[in-house]
């Protein structure tokens, strides 16, 4: 390796002064049998004579031939860098490099090997470096105009940013040829294979928008996708700068680790989103729609710098989505929204964990929810005609560029015609959440939520019972964190606290903090409520086991949400042993029950029913329950199938090796819960050779964590 090239990889790098890269064309061939991409990339850059090297980012590549326009130039990789000899003179180049990537990140190949069945291939870059499939840049200051071609199997569809200019046919190979009019980071490049089909639409600005959906599920994606245009629309116009992309995509995917992600002008997310219309009650599209789609324009056409600037990522994002969950479905849905994200700041703050939006080491909950509240503190401090127009001057300052903290603000003063210094110091720079200042602005624009306020605000004076043991909220990650066994209000309270208002977060908010202590009146006004929302709430807490509340369960057997269904199914399981085996009848007729979760409790809850199956039917259950781990699911099937086996004390042999093989997915959650799982297992049996026998076949370099755990033993 010649020393200029040594001394260059070895340095912190940022940009490349004097190097600026313009256009690249990236031409790849995945293949699933051995998980490899093998690829060309042609890029276009500026020279300006000021540099000994040039530096791309390429992971665990093989590079086969690099030329500068056209000649074989002098380069040098190491894994995870590729430099090579600049040119000598300044002025335009080409630069060509073939290559074999194998990445172990970024590009993930989701079900059985090779081409058939619903296999799926696709990307995720940010945080994970679209380098590691294609020499590239995973500083997000260079920006570049990329067209893609990826080759794919005939009767697989190809989904990638940009517009499709032409499918080229090569034997039983398809190329699909996409193009790109505007430059961006290569976090954002992205590309999904599988067998989709999708539906057109246009937006109000006449930009093409297509919504894909795995094949034969178009009842599903309608209902997922049915705020799509309306999402659309209202964010061009609240935003005021006009969409910067050809046109929009949105791809569910298999076994995604996030709920989405805002590739360039494509959006993937978890195929667990297309839900039936008994799911929709559980699981809504409609934030991380929003969401995803907002970052087109605060984190695609406009990119930090770094992640000391996240929040203009993260926190712009997140409140454009709450704006259009209020535009779509009231307002006052999105400030019970804004209230609960206020109450989980609120508890961070009080557990010593407030953070910095300024701090790149701050969590996702103040990115996010932190960020969102900021802005709203922002426009209600500069007022909506300075807002929106800051917000449009920042954006068409910074297009297809990057920007900083400081750069919006100097935007936003001069909009303002006033000094942002003390909004920094208390929403920015503060670590603690401003928990009064955001309460007060709620109680001022909702009527429901200020009656609540008034309500658990009067507690320790009310006299009458103690509120021991009930919620603060309406879900344990949204806890108001009102201090326990105080004095609660008394029946007539509630009941015209009830009948105040019809709002569903309403009352499940008081279902939820106050439902242990309702009246025999109070309990037959709420239980009439057939809201899942408002159900949901009453299930999260203690109900006598009487005939009027079995009554309720029972008719719950059949309500528009797998959740209930789940809940209430175990509730009377347990609560009316006698009659175990008249619901297991009931839900095991039911078609309904195919939802994953529902169908894995009711096996589970059929093997401990005593006589309930016969030897024969008891083992098929076991070992329905007991494939639901193997790899063919997705990751929470999988979670759900490994606890309940656990708690039952029947993970079989099959189970454990599907454990040891998910202490190294591609999912951080479903990772992190294996390897608890697997360590409270060992500890359990710490036999040696017990686990050198499950781990026989797995690679001792990706398992690292298991033959750790195992010569530990």
């Amino acid at each position: 390796m010649p020393l200029m090239l040594m001394c260059f990889l070895a340095m912190a790098r940022g940009q490349q002064p004097g190097v600026d890269f313009i256009a690249g064309t990236i031409s790849i061939l995945p293949e699933a049998s051995d998980h490899s991409i093998r690829g060309t990339v042609h890029y276009t850059f500026h020279f300006a004579g000021k540099a000994d090297s040039i530096y791309l980012d390429a992971h665990n590549m093989e590079i086969h031939r690099l030329t500068v326009d056209g000649q074989p130039a002098t380069f040098t990789a190491n894994g995870k860098e590729l430099a090579l000899v600049a040119p000598r003179d300044p002025g335009q180049h080409e630069l060509r490099i073939e290559y074999l990537a194998r990445p172990r990140q970024t590009v993930y190949f989701i079900g059985p090997e090779g081409d058939g069945g619903d296999s799926q291939i696709w990307t995720q870059g940010q945080g994970k470096y679209s380098s590691h499939w294609v020499p590239s840049f995973d500083d997000m200051r260079e920006k570049v105009v990329f067209d893609l071609e990826v080759t794919a199997a005939r009767g697989r569809e190809v989904i990638a940013n940009g517009v499709l200019e032409e499918k080229r046919n090569q034997g039983d190979r398809v190329t699909w040829v996409y193009d790109m009019e505007q430059p961006m980071s290569s976090y954002l490049l992205a590309f999904a294979i599988g067998r989709y089909d999708s539906i057109g639409m246009q937006s109000a600005s006449g930009v093409p928008i297509a919504l894909y959906y795995p094949a034969g599920r178009r009842a599903d994606a309608r209902r997922t996708y049915r705020h799509t245009d309306r999402v659309f629309n209202f964010l061009e116009r609240e935003i005021g700068v006009p969409y910067p992309w050809q046109n929009y995509k949105q791809v569910p995917v298999r076994d995604f680790m996030y709920a989405g992600m805002e590739n360039t002008g494509t959006t993937f997310f978890a195929d667990s989103y297309l839900v039936d219309s008994i799911g929709v009650n559980d699981r809504n599209y409609l934030n991380v729609n929003a969401h995803e789609l907002a970052h087109q324009w605060f984190g695609n056409l406009v990119t930090e710098t770094d992640g000391g600037q996240h929040w203009l990522h993260e926190g712009f994002a997140t409140y454009y989505a709450y704006l259009a969950e209020g535009h779509i479905l009231g307002e006052r849905e999105m400030y019970w929204a804004l209230y609960r994200s206020a109450n989980a700041l609120k508890q961070l703050s009080r557990d010593g964990s407030g953070e910095s939006l300024l701090d790149p080491g701050s969590g996702s909950l103040t990115f996010y929810e932190k960020g969102a509240w900021a802005l709203l503190a922002l426009r209600n401090l500069v007022g909506d005609t300075a807002f929106r127009e800051g917000v449009r001057s920042y954006l068409h300052t910074y297009a297809f560029g990057n920007a900083t903290v400081d750069g919006f603000l100097e935007v936003m003063e001069r909009a303002a015609g006033t000094s942002l210094d003390g909004f920094r110091q208390q929403w920015l720079e503060g670590k603690d959440f401003p928990y009064e200042a955001a309460i007060s602005h709620l109680r001022e624009r909702d009527a429901s939520l200020a009656r609540y306020l008034d309500l658990i605000s009067g507690e320790a004076g009310s006299g009458e019972g103690k509120v021991a043991g009930a919620g603060d909220d309406h879900a344990a990650a949204e806890r108001d964190n009102a201090v326990q066994d105080v004095a609660a209000p008394g029946q007539e309270v509630l009941l015209n606290a009830w009948e105040a208002f019809d709002a569903a977060p309403y009352r499940a908010a008081l279902a939820t903090r106050y439902g242990a202590l309702f009246g025999p009146e109070l309990l037959e006004k709420s239980r009439a409520d057939s809201r899942p929302e408002v159900q949901k709430a009453l299930l999260s807490i203690p109900l006598p086991n009487d005939p009027g509340v079995q009554a309720w369960l029972e008719g719950l057997l059949d309500a528009p949400s797998y959740e209930i269904r789940e809940a209430v199914l175990y509730r009377l399981w347990s609560g009316f042993p006698d009659r175990r085996a008249e619901y297991l009848d009931r839900t095991a007729d039911n078609p309904l029950i195919q939802a994953p979760n529902l169908k894995q409790l009711w096996w589970l809850l059929a093997l401990l029913t005593e006589g309930y199956a016969d030897p024969e039917t008891g083992r098929a259950y076991l070992g329905n329950l007991r494939g639901t781990t193997g790899p063919d699911f997705d990751r929470e099937v999988r979670e759900n199938g490994f606890r309940l086996l656990h708690q039952a004390d029947a993970l079989g042999e099959e189970n454990l090796k599907d454990l040891l093989g998910a202490t190294e997915h591609h999912s951080w959650q479903f990772r992190k819960f294996a390897r608890r799982l697997l360590d409270e297992l060992i500890a359990a049996r710490p036999e040696r050779g017990l686990w050198q026998s499950l781990a026989q076949g797995l690679s001792r370099e990706r398992f690292k964590y298991v033959y750790n755990k195992i010569e530990e033993l």
